[in-house]
């Protein structure tokens, strides 16, 4: 059988460690790779500098003696590491929709900035909250404000037809 794909050596300028880790699973998945050759496959493809750094990080043992899950592990750990909570809110806060930015494009932001801020159950009501606050169209933001019982949702809908009604290009 032919292979299906294939999997470039990892480069964190890129991507992201975890996006590059799903991406391999897929490829362990559509080529029918057993368990027992991810470390193999993990450590053929994933390129000679991100290699030389686990080399590094695993000292003295060697990358081929670890498990695939603590390969990955630890170079999400050296690749990822766990954000800080103030700073994440922080940036969440200060997003604001830019010159030139759809408000489609708003809302895709917004919701990557608030990808670490561990919202948990209050996401949505944050994330409405940062959209109201942060549109660009003052007329748009006045009509979201009188609104009763406003969800993310719902103001993502009214800015999107409000964009209509007026003519405007979310300015």
């Amino acid at each position: 059988m032919a292979q299906i794909g294939k999997v470039d050596e990892f480069k964190p300028e890129n991507e992201p460690w975890t996006a590059y880790v799903e991406r391999l699973e897929q490829f362990f998945d559509a080529n029918d790779i057993y368990q027992e050759k991810y470390v193999a496959v993990l450590l053929s493809v994933m390129g000679a500098t991100t290699y030389g750094l686990l080399r590094n990080l695993v000292q003295p043992d060697k990358p081929k003696d670890k498990s695939f899950a603590d390969i990955v592990k630890i170079l999400k750990e050296h690749f990822e590491p766990k954000p800080i909570l103030v700073a994440e809110r922080f940036r969440f806060n200060k997003c604001n929709q830019k010159q030139n930015q759809t408000v489609a494009q708003y809302v895709a932001e917004l919701k990557q900035q608030a990808t670490n801020c561990e919202f948990g159950a209050n996401l949505d009501s944050a994330l409405r909250d940062r959209f109201v606050s942060g549109i660009k169209n003052e007329t748009c933001q006045r009509r979201l404000l009188s609104e009763d019982r406003l969800t993310f949702a719902k103001a993502f809908e009214i800015a999107l037809t409000w964009k209509l009604q007026i003519g405007t290009h979310d300015s």
